[in-house]
């Protein structure tokens, strides 16, 4: 049996697909989850080494919404993975469309990128599951369908509240001569990524940060909560335990939401532009905390201010939808034959893995980027429209600066930008985060397209919202 066939027997592909209703503006939706925990004993991604599963802290799940108004059909559906490849995405979009009808480009698939998740790719030293992955996609498509089944009359609204405590930008100018040198070892870095908190070394943060909060909430026509897209730009919060198995601060937000709330829906929330950004002040002192106490701490808090915003929200029951994709070809950075063969001599020395030590731990990613990447890829950059409100998405790790000049130049009022979505491209710096290096410009799987990739995403996103106006 073909990968192909297992997923679409999986996914019981005798039912229908349903039809839309005939011509129409009134607004349904539909929310629902699919639990994706692994069990017990699988490789947790995250980190340059692998991590092997003890313990359960928190599921993890497939969160989805679905809008339809009678003439288009919106679906979400976000993801408790670390990053989520297109090999993934794409059969679950497939199965979708098949079993749904919802055309491919109207599908949004985006990962969260907790760092306590199996491997849905080949993530430095972790290696995914063939069958989790099979049934990973499997289970996208069981929510977008739940999420369908469950439609009904809705009333839609967003607004966009603001965090400022919770983001600062990861990357800082650091005194002369005190940058460790890469793992390449050269020492050409003007800028370092996560620097010892509190350090008298740091001169300044290298960027800005986004601490917009976007809230995107869906009601039914009496008032009851169906579904809250929330869209925040940071990284990730982490401070659990180290082999356990969470869905991070991503999902902490949604149950203290829901408490908030006091009620029972579907709280999503999606990452924004946080290639950059994560949680720790490094201008602070260094604070030790219990397990998990932070994550709760800046799920909480988060929370409060989506709620918060929610509750500043007009709801319209008539809607315009719609969407719009595009392939974008992008070039590949290679290692050259002298980088090459170093690494092979790294590894040589330093025998089979796995390894712990960061100079292996590259030779390792460029050896296997000189073997196996093509000189470009194809990746989707995505567009919707929610009346007033447009999303666009990027394929990776963005830096927050992506964003911000995204949303500058959008033709929508409001616009949120979700990463990480429908494909994953590593980190993607700006030409400038090239020129200072860094940890997210360090040629591996994580970070390999071209210098120019920035620029190129914010034109496609640029142009994708164009066409929706």
């Amino acid at each position: 049996m073909t990968r192909r066939q297992f997923l679409a027997a999986a996914s019981c592909a005798a039912l229908r697909p349903r039809r839309l209703r005939a011509a129409g503006s009134k607004l349904r939706a539909g929310a629902a989850t699919a639990n994706i925990t692994p069990l017990l004993g699988c490789s947790l991604a995250g980190g340059m080494t692998d991590r092997i599963s003890s313990e359960v802290h928190d599921e993890l799940h497939v969160r989805s919404l679905v809008l339809d108004n009678g003439n288009s059909r919106l679906a979400f559906a976000v993801v408790d993975s670390c990053a989520v490849p297109r090999s993934i995405i794409d059969p679950a979009k497939e199965m979708i469309r098949d079993l749904t009808g919802i055309p491919v480009s109207h599908i949004l698939v985006s990962a969260t990128h907790t760092h306590s998740a199996p491997p849905a790719g080949h993530l430095f030293q972790s290696v995914p599951d063939p069958k989790y992955t099979d049934w990973l996609a499997v289970r996208i498509a069981d929510s977008v369908r739940l999420a369908i089944n469950r439609l009904e009359p809705a009333r839609i609204g967003w607004a966009v509240g603001r965090e400022e405590r919770l983001v600062f930008n990861r990357r800082y100018f650091m005194k002369p001569g005190t940058i460790p040198p890469d793992p390449f070892g050269r020492s050409i870095d003007r800028v370092q990524m996560n620097p010892p908190v509190g350090s008298p070394n740091i001169v300044k943060a290298a960027g800005p940060t986004d601490p917009d909060a976007g809230v995107v909430a869906v009601e039914s026509l009496d008032g009851r909560p169906l579904s809250v897209l929330g869209n925040y730009a940071l990284h990730y919060v982490g401070g659990g335990g180290g082999t356990h198995i969470t869905a991070d601060y991503f999902g902490a937000w949604a149950r203290s939401l829901r408490r908030l709330a006091g009620a029972s829906f579907v709280p999503i929330l999606s990452n924004g532009c946080s290639g950059n950004i994560n949680g720790v002040n490094f201008l602070g002192q260094p604070v030790r905390l219990p397990p998990y106490y932070q994550m709760q701490q800046y799920a909480d808090i988060l929370a409060a201010e989506c709620y918060r915003t929610w509750r500043t929200i007009r709801f319209e029951d008539t809607i315009e939808l719609a969407a719009t994709i595009e392939e974008l070809d992008l070039g590949v950075r290679f290692p050259g034959p002298d980088d090459v063969a170093a690494a092979r001599k790294i590894l040589a020395a330093a025998g089979p893995g796995p390894y712990k030590e960061r100079p292996p731990i590259y030779a390792r990613e460029t050896v296997i980027l000189s073997e196996t990447y093509p000189k470009t890829v194809r990746t989707p950059i995505q567009a919707f429209r929610i009346g007033s409100l447009g999303i666009a998405t990027y394929p990776g790790e963005a830096f927050v600066e992506l964003g911000l000049e995204a949303k500058a130049k959008s033709p929508f009022r409001t616009t949120l930008l979700i990463e990480l979505a429908n494909d994953y491209r590593g980190y993607i710096p700006t030409v400038e985060g090239h020129e200072l290096g860094g940890y997210e410009t360090w040629r591996a799987k994580s970070s390999y397209l071209e210098r120019e990739a920035g620029p190129k995403l914010v034109a496609a996103v640029i142009r994708g919202l164009g066409k929706l106006v």
